[in-house]
């Protein structure tokens, strides 16, 4: 039965719903559904998050109850979020979620012939996010570099914020947006737009480059972590298949060509609430081949550890984009970095520049000259630190390996 009152839009870029029906004046909506990550013996399930638009077509306020369903274990969130545009969904509901058997239900209220864009996540469109850099270039010395294209044939974009590679000073990556659905993107916009300004000095202690949007295509199918081909290549990091899965491959080559000293790839939690703290992903100094880049690594993680209230989490999956970078690199990162939306946009953004004058306070640019492997790859690497990695990395995934093989 329908409501001859509204009408669900799903036909805008960022739409993500599964199936839904009107039962009396409740609509009942279920999350849609992409493949589930199986990586490094670990599963990820992505499957959390709604976007949909309704619009009154009536001449009176209309309210009424949305029900998105989930199962008893699915988490549940706080917070709704609304807007007049499904570029940018960021302003809380005033009606408090309920948490119920089919899942959790809020009310929504809509003025005569108006449209109204909900969502349990802070959400910014492709095209706002890239439609900001743009004028960021236009208005500075900001460049635009197309690194390669998706399968739906969009570019693939990263910003540089130097002329010409300074090789005395370390180069920093900071990305975002391979999960479509976390709002980590208000970061890197924050930090473009802090290192453009006049005063900053921070570009005169380290070259940028910035990618805000690596996961085009599914920002624009309202995924919550694949590509199009239903690829989560953050955990899956398929840097060899260019046909399934580009972005992995185009970044694996701009990587190849601009090695990065450090790499920040910035997320967020969304509906997780009190049960997740917002930190970086930090690796095991052991990973890290050096003794001076170990010293650096562990230099920077405790300097990151000193942003209240912030929680370090140790990360090494071998198959995700962030371990592949150090193995072949000895690139240091901070991947993921964990926002919190519960931070508001404006928390978000100060976390995010507090992570950035963190980083580039504590650099020394003479600890990175012999920091990155060349050429890239294990034969760079002292036998000592391959064994002692090797040994570590079997050490833990080793009882993994053995568990799955009990279980088949």
């Amino acid at each position: 039965m329908d409501n001859p009152n509204i009408d669900v839009i799903t036909t805008f870029h960022g739409s993500s719903i599964g199936k839904y029906e009107w039962r009396n004046d409740s609509l009942i909506c279920e999350l849609s559904k992409e493949p589930i990550v199986h990586a490094d013996y670990e599963i990820h399930n992505y499957n959390l998050h709604f976007i949909l638009g309704i619009k009154n077509k009536s001449e009176t306020v209309q309210s009424f109850q949305i029900i998105i369903k989930t199962d008893n274990k699915a988490v549940k969130p706080s917070t709704i979020y609304t807007s007049d545009s499904f570029d940018n969904i960021s302003i809380p509901n005033p009606y408090p979620v309920k948490h119920i058997d089919e899942g959790y239900s809020f009310k929504i209220t809509l003025d005569p012939l108006t449209k109204q864009y909900t969502s349990n996540t802070i959400w910014s469109s492709c095209e706002l996010v890239e439609g900001e850099f743009i004028q960021l270039c236009n208005n500075s010395d900001m460049k635009a570099i197309k690194y390669g294209v998706t399968f739906d044939n969009h570019p693939l974009t990263a910003y540089q914020l130097f002329k010409d590679r300074r090789h005395e000073l370390p180069l920093i990556y900071i990305t975002s947006g391979s999960h479509p659905m976390e709002g980590d993107t208000i970061a890197t916009r924050a930090i473009a737009s802090h290192l453009l300004k006049k005063d900053c000095r921070l570009r005169e202690q380290s070259d940028f480059m910035i990618i805000p949007v690596l996961n085009p295509d599914g920002f624009k199918h309202g995924f919550n972590g694949c590509n199009s081909k239903g690829i989560n290549f953050f955990w899956d990091f398929q840097n060899d298949n260019l046909k399934d899965c580009p972005e992995a491959y185009y970044l694996w080559e701009l990587l190849k060509q601009v090695p990065p000293n450090i790499y920040i790839d910035f997320h967020s939690y969304s509906i997780q609430g009190s049960n997740k703290t917002f930190g970086p992903y930090i690796k095991p100094s052991i990973l890290y081949s050096g003794t001076q880049t170990r010293a650096s690594a562990i230099k920077l993680n405790n300097k990151l550890k000193t942003i209240p209230g912030s929680q370090a989490q140790y990360m090494f999956a071998p198959s995700s984009l962030p371990y592949k970078i150090t193995r072949e690199f000895n690139t240091i990162t901070f991947a993921k970095y964990h926002l919190h939306q519960d931070m508001g946009v404006t928390g978000m953004k100060d976390t995010a520049l507090s992570v950035l004058e963190k980083v580039v306070s504590s650099l020394q640019p003479m600890e990175f000259h012999n920091q990155l492997l060349q050429p890239y790859g294990n034969l760079k690497k002292s036998m000592t630190d391959k064994i002692k990695q090797y040994l570590f990395m079997n050490r833990y995934y080793l009882p993994k390996m053995i568990k799955k093989l009990i279980r088949i």
